[in-house]
């Protein structure tokens, strides 16, 4: 492919900076699904905005999470999930264009998952965290035919699956950073197009203070709801449907 030149002949770089935002979910013994949302560093404000709209106009304090939602969109309890189901509207309706959400499902009762390759079982959560960046990159950025890509990945503390209870301490923070690169490179060796990644920053952040990890746990749990339909609750039962649009 051709680069694009500008008037003087000097060739032009698309380079862009998206900030990353990281969930994991561990529905059953048979199921892990990463969640990733791709938001572009100069929408960031925007998406805030458009969130924090909809869970104003509830009057609603608390954090929106997807395993604490209520039976029913009415009563007492029913802001928070009316609050998942106009984020879900909103979604459809074109937040998606600003906002891009991926998620990666593994069966681990698969035949061809191999459980010998890893281990410790973070070390298996972290190599598929970034088989889904990498796919996420390919497929929700390769329409910008990027060059550059530098990401800001923030992760979920509170609920990351992918730290061993002893210490809180694994290779998260090195190895997601260095694999993006090592993938990066694979791929332009291979031929692919694929953009020079690199992590900027990568840190891990409480969900119930950013209101971007919030929403991508509630794309996150709706995804495996369609998955696992793993609950009664008519209110994720409709944002499972939902997703599955």
């Amino acid at each position: 492919m051709k680069k694009e030149k500008d008037l003087f002949g000097n060739i032009i770089e698309r380079k862009v900076t998206y900030w990353v935002f990281h969930d994991e979910s561990i529905p059953s013994k048979r199921w892990f699904i990463i969640g990733l949302l791709f938001v572009k560093a100069e929408y960031l404000q925007k998406v805030e905005q458009a969130l924090n709209y909809l869970v104003e106009k509830e009057n609603y304090k608390g954090e929106i999470h997807f395993s604490r939602l209520p039976k029913k969109f009415q009563g007492e309890y029913g802001p928070k999930a009316r609050i998942a189901l106009n984020w879900l509207k909103a979604f459809e309706e074109g937040l998606s264009d600003y906002a891009k959400f991926s998620a990666l499902a593994v069966d681990r009762f698969s035949p061809a998952y191999d459980y010998s390759r890893f281990t410790k079982e973070y070390h298996a959560y972290n190599r598929f965290t970034a088989m889904a960046l990498k796919g996420a990159i390919a497929w929700l950025l390769g329409p910008e035919n990027l060059d550059k890509l530098s990401i800001v990945f923030v992760s979920d503390a509170k609920f990351r699956m992918s730290r061993p209870e002893e210490g809180w301490i694994d290779n998260f923070e090195k190895y997601i950073p260095y694999r993006a690169q090592l993938d990066s490179y694979l791929s332009r060796l291979e031929g692919k197009k694929y953009p020079f990644v690199k992590i900027e920053k990568l840190e891990t952040e409480d969900s119930s203070r950013n209101i971007l990890l919030q929403f991508c746990d509630i794309l996150l749990g709706a995804t495996q709801m369609a998955i696992v339909a793993g609950s009664t609750k008519e209110t994720k039962i409709k944002l499972g449907k939902m997703i599955v649009k």
